[in-house]
């Protein structure tokens, strides 16, 4: 899908993995050795870089349509030359605070602010607020607090890279089989399930909880998600023991 909506692509592109390499024309191979956590298998790939910024293209993500190409391009140019640490290719949430008619800039405080969708990071800024041990959900939910330090992160207005999220909490999202499916694309159910009936439902609920968080103020989502975050935890670890 990547080379399909995008087969003009100028920049070098990689593939991490742990140990199997992909051996996809065109694509270099950084394995990182047996699997730790998500945030130590990206800081050990991003040492093996030697460029100034990165772009992360998780691989649960499969671009459904042509990407704006120039565009993209021209805004990654622009937070090279301007110096920018982190510009975010999806407007989910917003910027809160404008900038121009392309980009807004994510104030600290803000929910997400260090997400890791469809990302162009200052590579030194990505390795500082790594953790060790972090998921990835972990990292974008507490390397955003961590990221307040640092100035210069923003966010288009819109979206430049169509995109359709394909696996949620390690199976298939029913939706995206069916977008994927209309594209010609194949998945294999017997590899990967999909979500049941009961957990699809669950998943709008929650998508539903965030479109209502991002109708806060961008000051207020952050507590409000760390409130929820808490709450949660806890009662995980007095009512359920072992889960985390």
């Amino acid at each position: 899908m990547f080379r399909r909506f995008w087969p003009d692509c100028p920049r070098p592109v990689y593939l991490l993995s742990n140990t199997v390499p992909g051996n996809i024309p065109g694509v270099t191979d950084l394995l990182v050795g047996p699997d730790r956590s998500w945030s130590d298998s990206l800081r050990e790939g991003l040492l093996r870089l030697d460029q100034e910024y990165v772009f992360l293209f998780l691989d649960d993500l499969f671009l459904r349509a042509a990407v704006e190409a120039e565009a993209v391009l021209d805004l990654m140019r622009w937070a090279q030359e301007s110096g920018a640490n982190y510009l975010r290719f999806t407007p989910a949430p917003k910027p809160d605070r404008p900038l121009d008619a392309r980009v807004g800039s994510i104030s600290p405080g803000a929910i997400y602010r260090g997400s890791t969708v469809l990302s162009l990071w200052k590579r030194a800024v990505l390795l500082d607020l790594l953790v060790p041990g972090e998921t990835a959900w972990e990292f974008e939910v507490f390397g955003s607090a961590r990221s307040d330090k640092y100035d210069g992160f923003y966010c288009t207005w819109k979206r430049y890279l169509p995109v359709v999220n394909g696996v949620i909490k390690g199976k298939w999202d029913r939706r995206a089989v069916r977008r994927l499916g209309a594209l010609g694309a194949s998945v294999d159910l017997a590899r990967r399930p999909l979500l049941t009936l009961g957990e699809s439902a669950r998943l709008r609920l929650q998508e539903v909880r965030g479109w209502l968080l991002r109708r806060f103020p961008a000051r207020y989502q952050r507590r409000i998600k760390h409130a929820v975050l808490r709450g949660r935890y806890t009662y995980k670890v007095l009512g359920r023991g072992a889960e985390r």
